[in-house]
């Protein structure tokens, strides 16, 4: 009798044990891939673009994430350490270098062909002209650089700080609102 029990007990509890509802095992890419997570990941990348043979903007940083969400494909680059920065090579429509953006991070929108800079920015274009701001954006399509917030420029003549930065490419023309600096003045011309 005590076998049969006992039989019967472990009967019941395989029974019971086999009615657990079944959990699928888990998917590569529902473990990989989070709707909040990058699509893509990779490390040291290196990016051209182009347009119509001649560059326009070269990428460079130690990280890379690629998003691709319906309405929008970003990468956003950044350095792994403190040390590592995102360096960011602007030409002109000749093809010739406008400037170079050095940040702790940039976010490329690619179907935008645009990019923000953020973090210790620094932007240097020929003959000396510097653009310091803790956020700069950049847009192909209009060839402008703008800062959202201040922004100091130092050029061979003068020195400005001032809000709300929009300079072309090369830094030659610039517009700030709220303007401070020190403007050289040559008197040999006067």
């Amino acid at each position: 009798m005590k076998v049969l029990r006992a039989f019967c007990f472990l009967l019941a509890a395989t029974l019971v044990g086999a009615c657990e509802r079944q959990v699928p095992a888990p998917t590569v890419e529902s473990v990989v891939q989070t709707e909040d997570g990058p699509d893509q990941e990779t490390w040291d990348p290196t990016l051209f673009l182009s347009e119509e043979g001649l560059p326009r903007v070269h990428l460079r940083a130690s990280y890379m994430a690629y998003y691709d969400r319906g309405d929008s494909t970003y990468m956003v680059l950044s350095g792994l350490d403190d040390a590592a920065r995102v360096r960011v090579d602007i030409f002109d429509a000749a093809g010739d270098s406008a400037a170079v953006v050095h940040a702790d991070e940039v976010t490329f929108f690619d179907r935008e062909r645009r990019m923000e800079a953020r973090g210790n920015v620094i932007a240097i274009a020929r003959e000396g002209r510097r653009i310091e701001s803790e956020q700069l954006r950049w847009s192909e399509f209009e060839r402008v650089i703008t800062t959202p917030g201040f922004a100091r420029i130092d050029m061979p003549d003068q020195q400005l700080e001032g809000y709300g930065l929009v300079a072309d490419e090369d830094i030659t023309n610039v517009r700030l609102r709220n303007v401070t600096g020190i403007v050289l003045i040559d008197e040999d011309e006067q």
